[in-house]
């Protein structure tokens, strides 16, 4: 009887001969049907937490505001710098605008635009009280935010954990239930993969993507009202690449998707594969399928490499991507913001909290674009 059902056919549990998830089979990868409902589920999850999470949003907002806030205050350090260095330049006892003429009718005029631009005493130095005051304010201000940082992972890590304890505990009820035939059907070391590697696979995209977005989120807002602000010219040559950096994620993340879940699937059939060898070593041994063992083990160790490689690769183009549009965007910013502050059109304090701000805006697009992988990996697990 054992003979017949090695070589010929497979045992109802998915055994040697080539059943689901057997030596002879392989389970077709499959897509995620309908990610707005598997988004949906998830989010329905963490309803018992929308308390924490409000509260999580409040300090996030708090954490967004100081990190925000904080380059205009170093920007106004610098004008107090800069202002002391040109104030010095200049003979004391002239009004600002008195200065400004006399390096009109000297012949410097571009000088004369950088002083009208900037607020500066003429024969006074850099205000060192001044000065310590920002930097003391700037300080408190990235401390605080600092501090709310940290509060609002300590959280989101704990959301994340409750959340996926009872994902957890609701797995084992459902396997509880679940009839023989199901286990009968499937492979022992599929359904270990969907209640271990899938659910730590959520935990890490809950975990690591809740705050991340919220923060990502709220930075993008912050930044782009203080840019417009600033200067309306130089905010719409930051927003220039933004199209540009949309169009490449949703591009990549369409083709990426259906690598994710297969590279899921793939690892569940391989895990079966696994633990039906190791379980049934010793007929393996007796009936001679040693070979053939290795062989179909080859063959679907390829299948989840293939999968995985794909699906990581596709993903990886993202935030190299992003970092080459947000650089583009660094120069152009720096090279106009230069001539203004020559033409005396805006402040050099300004200008630097500006290029700060363009970091500021492109790098949470990139890390959004960057937990798209893992969001990608999360619902196709989920």
């Amino acid at each position: 009887m054992m003979a017949r059902n090695v070589g010929g056919r497979p045992p109802a549990r998915g055994g040697f001969g080539g059943g689901p998830g057997g030596f002879g089979g392989m389970l077709p990868p499959q897509k995620t049907k309908d990610l707005g409902k598997t988004l949906r589920q998830l989010l329905a999850r963490l309803r018992p937490e929308r308390t924490r999470i409000t509260i999580s949003a409040i300090l996030a907002l708090g954490s967004v505001a100081g990190t925000v806030i904080g380059p205009k205050i170093i920007g106004n350090a610098t004008n107090v710098i800069f202002d002391g260095v040109i104030g010095k330049s200049l003979p004391a006892g002239l009004t600002k605008q008195q200065a400004v003429a006399a390096l009109r009718a000297q012949g410097h005029g571009q000088i004369a635009d950088l002083v009208s631009g900037a607020n500066v005493v003429p024969g006074r130095g850099i205000d060192f009280t001044q000065l310590g005051q920002i930097l003391a304010l700037a300080a408190l201000v990235y401390l605080l935010a600092s501090g709310l940082t940290w509060m609002l992972s300590y959280i989101m890590a704990g959301v994340a954990q409750r959340t996926v304890y009872g994902l957890r505990r609701d797995a084992e009820a459902k396997l509880a239930r679940l009839p023989l035939k199901y286990f009968d059907s499937h492979a022992h070391g599929d359904i270990l993969s969907r209640v271990t590697n899938d659910i730590d696979n959520i935990t890490t995209t809950l975990q690591q993507g809740m705050s991340q977005f919220l923060t990502s989120t709220l930075t993008i807002v912050g930044v782009l009202a203080v840019m417009v602000w600033i200067s309306p010219l130089l905010a719409v040559v930051a927003l220039v690449t933004v199209p540009l950096s949309i169009v490449v994620t949703l591009l990549v993340a369409r083709r990426s998707q259906k690598h994710f879940a297969a590279q899921w699937a793939r690892t569940g059939t391989l895990n079966g594969q696994v633990e039906q060898v190791h379980t049934g070593h010793a007929l393996v041994q007796v009936f001679g399928r040693r070979q053939k063992a290795v062989a179909e083990f080859n063959q679907q160790n390829e299948a989840l490499y293939e999968a995985s490689f794909r699906a990581q690769f596709l993903s990886g183009i993202i935030m190299p991507a992003m970092a080459f549009l947000g650089n583009v965007n660094y120069v152009v910013i720096a090279a106009v913001g230069g001539y203004r502050v020559a033409t005396g059109a805006i402040t050099l304090g300004d200008v630097q909290a500006f290029i700060q701000y363009s970091r500021q805006f492109t790098m949470p697009i990139t890390q959004l674009a960057g937990q798209l992988n893992l969001l990608q990996s999360g619902l196709a697990s989920a």
